[in-house]
């Protein structure tokens, strides 16, 4: 199991994985149907919670970076 890179924040005790709740799509915006997960990219990193949006990930496979939104919860995917 892999281990999100953080840039600020604290390893939470919690059981759960990693959960990514919407995409963003440069057309057209926050959108929650997506069909990727956290273990399908080579890398997942943990920008931030973010006051409107929670928490922030940016991710990446191949020479391509998405970025996403949801729940850090343990930091495993």
């Amino acid at each position: 199991m892999k281990e999100v890179i953080r840039i600020e924040g604290e390893k939470s005790t919690e059981e759960k994985p990693v959960e990514f709740t919407h995409e963003f799509n440069e057309s057209k915006g926050w959108h929650k149907e997506f069909v990727t997960q956290p273990n399908d990219f080579d890398k997942v990193v943990y920008l931030g919670k973010c006051d409107l949006d929670g928490d922030m990930f940016a991710v990446y496979q191949g020479g391509v970076i998405g970025i996403f939104k949801g729940y850090i919860n343990s930091g495993k995917y």
